[in-house]
């Protein structure tokens, strides 16, 4: 109850349009936490000033990990246009979702098991500003990618086709919302069979999968492409 009033009062926006986060490095994402505590970039971004402090969310804030998480978040925003920033957010507030928007932005990062999926969560959210996605498809990817298993979700990068991806992660990228799963056309199996040699006698129906809508919209918008996941 009272992390939920915490969030209610915390305005994540006022730091996505901040001029301060321009300021965030590669090393600071790197720093241990009692360095962070000290930093005067980390002072200017709103969300983790003074006022913070006075909401019971702040325990969580001080602890490294929701931090590093919080942090790598807002690095993925950073070369972003000021003004497109700012034009973003004031398209919410005509709409008057600001407060829910950011309430659940705080919530998803809080809930993330790992790093990289807060990263990961940045890039979707910094294509959602530039209009490269939609923000419902953000809100639902942000769902998935909680659920998932980071090593799962960077299969997926650069790999529209799945290549190289067990049939167990394909299940779970079915599973989790990712891929699509169908069975396998059994007299085109049965022709190939065939034509290598086969008698087509044996052969069984099986699952095929493919990346779907929200999977191929995770993958174009949620990594780097210059820089493929080992």
């Amino acid at each position: 109850m009272e992390e939920s009033k915490a969030h209610n009062k915390i305005d994540i926006f006022q730091s996505v349009k901040s001029t301060a986060i321009n300021e965030l490095t590669p090393e600071l994402l790197e720093t241990g936490f009692d360095l962070l505590t000290e930093s005067e970039i980390l002072k200017d971004i709103p969300v983790f000033g003074i006022g913070f402090k006075g909401f019971s969310l702040y325990k969580k804030v001080t602890e490294s990990f929701f931090t590093k998480k919080l942090l790598n978040f807002l690095f993925e925003l950073k070369e972003i246009p000021q003004t497109n920033r700012e034009e973003f957010i004031s398209q919410l507030e005509s709409k008057n979702e600001t407060k829910k928007a950011g309430r659940n932005i705080l919530v998803s990062l809080t809930r993330l098991g790992d790093e990289e999926k807060a990263t990961i969560m940045g890039k979707l959210f910094k294509n959602t500003i530039l209009g490269n996605m939609g923000f419902s498809d953000f809100n639902r990817l942000t769902h998935i990618i909680d659920g998932a298993y980071i090593e799962d979700l960077k299969a997926l990068q650069d790999n529209y086709i799945l290549g190289g991806i067990s049939d167990d992660v394909k299940i779970n990228l079915h599973q989790i919302g990712l891929v699509k799963q169908s069975l396998s056309d059994i007299k085109r199996q049965k022709k190939l069979n065939i034509r290598l040699g086969g008698t087509g006698e044996d052969v069984q129906p099986k699952f095929e999968y493919r990346v779907n809508q929200i999977g191929s919209i995770l993958i174009e918008n949620g990594f780097d492409k210059d820089s493929p996941q080992k």
